[in-house]
């Protein structure tokens, strides 16, 4: 692709030029936040470069958007292969490893950069601005929701068709972009981005309404209105709300209700490798009634890669305060045990 400037007095061509690494690309995007702003975004601004996430490696760049979106990117120049082969798996653990943060979490990792940034988004003399944003960016990390953008020089074809799969078929906020550069004698360099896939060109009309099932939102109601140690059930997922101690730095342990496959758990999931030790621990509590006998713990080994689970499982017409008294009895078992190690 070839850019024509043309004036009253001259018409000039530029032909593209290229970029000699992938940091020379991270450091444009961080220098010009806009080139991220899809169509119908409010602004973009820069966070951080290199952060590392658990269990996802270190993320390129982080960026967030003034609504409280965080934007995870990752680069790629077309002549690495892996831009072809791994790129899209790594961008759904970024996406995966990035919602499981909590806010403070996120900003710590940024080393402070993310209230910093909202900061400077905030009126001034008004606090409320500032700590609505916060609030914002803490709702979408705990409702699963952030974006991720692949961004490339140029866009191999195999990579394009596996994204737009990805749009068509998934609720993921995944996009592929490439950011082509120009220089010019006369203006300097001219940046030219390209969203290749947006998933809301893909499905301009698709719902983003998550309908969870009226079981779930009852019990996760009984419990939060008594919860254990203060620890409420959070976030927008279909099948499932978390439980996720702030004082677990481990953030592959956490609690969950969850409505799957007819039944209604509540759970403590092991769901990364360095939570992996704690098994036996956990699979210690099994057979333990809870919910004053309606059900006992199970050790369930085959759960996430075989890293497991203890729960107590309970038909999905089960009156939910029995459903939420049972979360609170594994919360009371394991908590302090738990938090030893996590």
């Amino acid at each position: 692709m070839s850019i024509v400037i043309h004036s009253t007095t001259e018409t000039r061509l530029l032909s593209p030029i290229g970029y000699a690494n992938e940091s020379e690309l991270q450091k444009l995007l961080e220098l010009a936040p806009a080139l991220l702003q899809a169509d119908g975004d409010t602004r973009v601004a820069f966070v951080e470069r290199q952060v590392d996430l658990p269990d996802a490696g270190t993320l390129d760049l982080l960026f967030v958007t003034a609504e409280g979106l965080p934007i995870a990117v990752k680069v790629k120049l077309a002549r690495n292969t892996e831009a072809r082969r791994e790129v899209l798996a790594q961008a759904i653990d970024y996406l995966a490893s990035l919602t499981e943060l909590m806010v403070w979490e996120l900003d710590e990792k940024v080393h402070g950069n993310l209230k910093a940034v909202l900061q400077t988004w905030s009126k001034p003399g008004s606090p409320d601005d500032f700590e609505r944003r916060w609030r914002a960016v803490a709702s979408n990390l705990r409702a699963g929701l952030a974006r991720v953008v692949v961004v490339l020089d140029e866009a191999p074809p195999d990579l394009e068709r596996r994204f737009r799969f990805l749009a068509m078929n998934s609720n993921l906020d995944a996009h592929l972009m490439t950011v082509e550069r120009f220089s010019d004698d006369a203006i300097g360099e001219v940046l030219v981005p390209r969203f290749i896939v947006a998933p809301t060109e893909v499905h301009p009309r698709r719902s983003t309404e998550i309908r969870t099932s009226p079981e779930l939102l009852a019990l996760v109601t009984a419990y939060n209105a008594h919860p254990s140690l203060d620890l409420l059930a959070a976030g927008k997922a279909q099948g499932y709300r978390q439980i996720r101690p702030s004082q677990w730095r481990n953030r592959g342990v956490h609690y969950e209700f969850q409505d799957a496959n007819g039944q209604i758990g509540a759970e403590l999931h092991l769901e990364s490798d360095a939570a992996r030790p704690l098994a036996d621990l956990l699979c210690s509590f099994a057979g333990r009634p809870v919910a004053g006998g309606a059900s006992k713990l199970v050790w369930d080994p085959t759960w996430s890669s075989g890293r497991g689970r203890l729960a107590a499982f309970f038909p999905i017409e089960t009156d939910p305060e029995t459903v939420a008294e049972a979360m609170r009895d594994l919360i009371r078992l394991t908590y302090e045990e738990v938090s030893k190690r996590a």
